[in-house]
């Protein structure tokens, strides 16, 4: 059985293969295997091992600490949980992440304190990502690269999309009160698209599973499913399914103990427009106005 691990590598394999613009026969014919076989290994269908990622790595001229990051990474391919620790810039997960994204039939987000990422507006991610101490280039880069990833919510054939968030995220003004109120805005209008079911978790529903921390299921039609938990300095994804059932099996107590989507969507615009009459916030919106 293929791993979090392995697919991800699969994903490293293909995007460094068209980044040098080649057809994967091509490729896999300079590797000596057939084009299932390397097909096999970046859809992350087949576990590849070190010796493989080695000549793929060769073939494609891949040198320094790139192929040894690749090579750490084929060494331990077979094994599950996958860590990332103190990492520094962009996390190696990510672009793992991101294809999960893509792949993934149905995805669930239990979100606390902040608004889930596949949700979030331009100027609310600006000001999450900006906390962190990145400006400038780098700050843009990363909000451009969270906002391509929601492509996910509105292409053709949209993921399906379940997010279950706590009622504080209403209420903390991240980027200021102008920002969530387009924030929230935004939420209303994702809740009407017919794949994404958008539930609140009200406060006065007290203890409830959800706050041992955020955390993302990802289902897959033919591969076994994945949880993604993350922290500032670390992340992981758990394939097990020994270890991911205890997420899913308290999904429908979450569900039920949640708003329903139509409460929630009414929640939503109930505090919007609160804010929207908030005299700081009229102000706030005038001075905005003046300085454009």
């Amino acid at each position: 059985m293929s791993t979090a691990r392995a697919r991800g590598l699969g994903t490293e394999i293909r995007k460094l293969r068209k980044g040098v613009d080649l057809r994967l026969e091509e490729l896999a014919k300079r590797c000596g295997w057939s084009r299932a076989t390397l097909g096999r290994m970046e859809s992350g269908d087949k576990v590849p091992t070190q010796t493989e990622v080695a000549i793929v790595v060769a073939t494609l001229g891949i040198t320094g600490d790139e192929r040894a990051r690749l090579l750490d990474l084929a060494e331990d391919a077979d094994k599950t949980r996958w860590w990332e620790v103190g990492y520094s810039g962009m996390p190696s997960q990510l672009l793992a992440l991101i294809d999960f994204e893509r792949k993934a039939a149905k995805i669930t987000d239990i979100s606390l304190a902040l608004m889930p990422g596949l949700l979030q507006t331009a100027d609310y991610t600006r000001a999450i990502i900006g906390v962190g101490g990145h400006e400038g280039d780098d700050l843009e880069s990363r909000v451009s690269l969270r906002l391509g990833r929601q492509s996910v919510l509105t292409r053709n054939e949209p993921v399906e999309y379940h997010a279950i968030v706590d009622e504080s995220a209403l209420y903390r003004p991240v980027g200021g009160k102008r920002v969530l109120v387009e924030q929230l805005r935004h939420l209303s209008r994702m809740a009407e698209r017919s794949n994404v079911t958008l539930q609140i978790m009200p406060l006065s529903i007290g203890a409830h599973v959800g706050l041992n921390g955020n955390h993302v299921l990802l289902e897959f039609r033919r591969q076994r499913a994945i949880v993604h938990l993350e922290h500032r300095r670390s992340s992981v994804f758990l394939d097990e399914p020994e270890e991911t059932s205890p997420f899913f099996d308290a999904l429908p107590t979450l569900a039920e103990a949640a708003l329903s989507s139509d409460e929630s969507v009414n929640l939503i615009a109930a505090r919007a427009q609160a804010m929207e009459e908030d005299s700081d916030y009229v102000r706030g919106l005038a001075e905005v106005q003046l300085q454009r």
